[in-house]
């Protein structure tokens, strides 16, 4: 069983990366990420330089 600390622990982080890894794995343009995600962080430049492989 986990600890309530586990439980509430802030992971947004780890959500955030996993996110960018699947628009990249599915091969969405900045313009398409920023449709589905409009409060995406990056820029494009550095949305175009997250490398899956």
């Amino acid at each position: 069983m986990k600890s309530t600390s586990d439980r509430l622990a802030d992971t947004s982080e780890q959500e955030k990366l996993c996110d960018r890894l699947v628009y990249k794995l599915y091969q969405l343009t900045y313009d398409e990420v920023k449709i589905i995600d409009p409060e995406f962080e990056l820029t494009e430049p550095e949305y175009t330089a997250i490398k899956t492989g």
